[in-house]
């Protein structure tokens, strides 16, 4: 006998298992889970941008460009200790072990506060070039490099007695500096430019220029291959300079307006903080490739490694928060799509228009001006964006229950009939 019913059954049970097809298509691409948590909520300050780790004590010092502070982080708790005032602006920071000092570069003020990090108090306040920005250490003779945006030169402090003992000069809207260890060269990027001067750590003069893509920003040293990473804002891109010739070996495609780079001991991977993508993007430095994508808050920009416990830190100025990324978050995935299934978010205070703008008159392109701008004025927390993929999922997930129900309703009308 023809049963009427057997067609809209059939219907039912082919939608069901299409759904659960696009499901585990979605759950296997996506690398999506079910999973997202916030452990952590601490209030610092105001538009956080620079962060570094102190390996003598374990802590995380976080420069708030909003709130002329620096917060610090016990990296065991991931709580807030203390907050120290400095500059005006204060946009970048780097740690010196040889004496325990960080070492804090301070915009608006046009100079460099140094912290002493077994106290946490300002000790000395040394006046440098306009606008510094980058800061980093060379530890063969304790001397640190200060990159002057407004003045387009880098200032050399005497680490020992905080003096400033040159100053060198190098390209246009010079941004970041790094080290490296295996030629003693210092590496400046120069954002209007768009190269990156080389300094002999020995003689403090420019010895080499190399031509990088638009914008170049942050900067990172990979001890293990002795290359340069070179965050290009405005093209997307991160350069991969072979520190032994000095020329671009690779151009590695990330997320948007990438700014801040950090190096992984352990794993040999380089972080990127993608500004305008809200992400950080992990590149595996022995193939030079992006292996995963992790979602963080709005506007990342510093990023930090904690070798102790593995973890990165990433100041995300537009949501004002820093986001604690575990291990297990950035090597669960080899898709370069992934939600940020693993991290925890430290909050910041409430974004702060007058300090957003202020920031704004001093970023190096009208693009990057405008997203800082916008990104500070929508975000009101440090609550992360709900990745799109979680979303999808549950919603298949309701409707192949729903389906399932309906399947089994009409099975057993049929069989009672």
């Amino acid at each position: 006998m023809y049963n009427s019913r057997r067609p809209c059954y059939d219907s039912v049970k082919v939608l069901s298992v299409a759904i659960s097809l696009v499901l585990v298509l979605v759950l296997l691409t996506a690398g999506v889970s079910l999973a997202d948590s916030v452990t952590s909520t601490v209030v610092v300050g105001t538009n956080p941008e620079g962060v570094a780790f102190d390996s003598t004590n374990g802590y995380l010092y976080v420069a708030n460009f909003g709130s002329g502070t620096v917060s610090v982080i016990d990296g065991s708790t991931n709580t807030v200790v203390a907050n120290v005032t400095v500059g005006v602006y204060p946009i970048k920071i780097a740690f010196d072990s040889t004496n325990g000092y960080l070492y804090v570069a301070n915009e608006g003020s046009g100079t460099v506060s140094v912290i002493d990090g077994s106290t946490n108090t300002v000790v000395a306040n040394v006046t440098v070039g306009t606008n510094p920005e980058g800061v980093a250490l060379n530890p063969s003779n304790g001397y640190l490099y200060v990159a002057n945006k407004g003045s387009g030169s880098v200032s050399v402090i005497d680490g020992s007695t905080n003096v400033v003992i040159t100053n060198v000069t190098v390209g246009s809207q010079p941004y970041a500096v790094a080290f490296d260890s295996t030629n003693g060269d210092v590496y400046v990027t120069n954002s209007y430019s768009r190269s990156v001067s080389v300094i002999s750590g020995s003689s403090n003069t420019v010895v080499a220029t190399v031509s990088v893509a638009i914008g170049p920003d942050g900067i990172a040293f990979d001890p293990t291959n002795g290359y340069l990473y070179v965050a290009n804002y405005g093209s997307g891109s991160v350069s991969v300079i072979d520190g032994s010739t000095n020329t671009v070996i690779a151009t590695v495609a990330v997320g948007t307006n990438p700014e801040g780079v950090a190096f992984d001991s352990t794993n040999g991977y380089l972080y990127v903080a993608n500004y305008g993508s809200g992400s950080v993007s992990a590149i595996d430095g022995s193939t030079n490739s992006v292996v995963t994508t992790v979602t963080v808050g709005t506007g990342p920009d510093g990023v930090a490694f904690d070798p102790s416990n593995g973890y990165f830190y990433v100041a995300n100025f537009g949501s004002n928060s820093v986001s604690v990324i575990t291990p297990s978050a950035l090597t669960s995935s080899s898709s370069t799509i992934s939600t940020a299934s693993s991290f925890s978010t430290i909050s910041t205070a409430s974004t702060s228009s007058s300090s957003t703008s202020s920031k704004s008159s001093t970023t190096q392109t009208t693009t990057q001006t405008t997203t800082q701008s916008s990104a500070s004025s929508t975000t009101g927390g440090g609550i992360p964006e709900f990745p799109y993929q979680t979303i999808l999922a549950t919603i298949l997930t309701l409707l192949l229950a729903a389906s399932y129900l309906l399947v089994r309703r009409r099975s057993s009308k049929q069989q009672s009939q």
